[in-house]
C-alpha cells in the first residue's frame, strides 16, 4: 500500500495505491492519519481510485481511520470507489456511515459542511483554537515515515 498525501483547501486528500486487504500493511496511512489529527481537527479525502482490491479487514481499516478523523472533529471522505466496492458498503450498511463522493472537486468544496454531517458536531472553523498551540502538520509530513 502505498500513500500519497496531498493538501487542498481545508482537507488533506490522500491518494492511495494497492489493496486495503487483510494481507497488506497499512501502518504508514494509519501512521499518517494519526499524525495528522493529533496535531489539528482536519478533514481527510480517502481516494480509493487505484486500490484494486478491499476485503473485510480493509472496510475495519476504513472505519477505523473514520473514528479517528471524526473523534478529532474533522470529516472523512471517500472518493473514486469503484462499484462492487460502493455495493458492499452498501450491503454493510456503511453508505450512511462514510461521505462517498464520484468528483474530486465536490470532495474538497464540501468538507467544512461534511465535518458535521459525518461527525454529528456542530460545524466550527477549520483549525481554530488550536493552531497556536500545536505544531503544523506540515513538520510532521516533512518527516520521513
Amino acid at each position: 500500500m502505498r500513500v500519497r498525501a496531498e493538501r487542498v483547501d481545508s482537507a488533506w486528500v490522500l491518494h492511495l495505491e494497492g489493496r486495503l486487504t487483510v494481507e497488506e500493511d497499512t501502518r504508514q496511512l494509519h501512521e499518517l492519519v494519526r499524525s495528522m489529527v493529533h496535531f489539528d481537527p482536519c478533514n481527510v479525502v480517502l481516494d480509493l481510485g487505484n486500490v484494486g482490491q478491499l476485503d473485510c479487514s480493509g472496510i475495519g481499516q476504513l472505519v477505523q481511520l473514520n473514528n479517528l478523523v471524526c473523534g478529532s472533529g474533522g470529516a472523512f471522505t471517500l472518493l473514486n470507489v469503484e462499484p462492487l466496492q460502493k455495493r458492499l458498503l452498501g450491503m454493510l450498511g456503511l453508505l450512511t456511515v462514510f461521505r462517498v463522493l464520484d468528483r474530486r472537486p465536490e470532495a474538497i468544496a464540501i468538507c467544512r459542511s461534511a465535518a458535521a454531517w459525518a461527525c454529528g458536531l456542530p460545524s466550527a472553523p477549520f483549525g481554530a483554537s488550536t493552531a497556536d498551540a500545536r505544531p503544523s502538520i506540515g513538520v510532521v509530513l516533512a518527516q520521513p515515515v
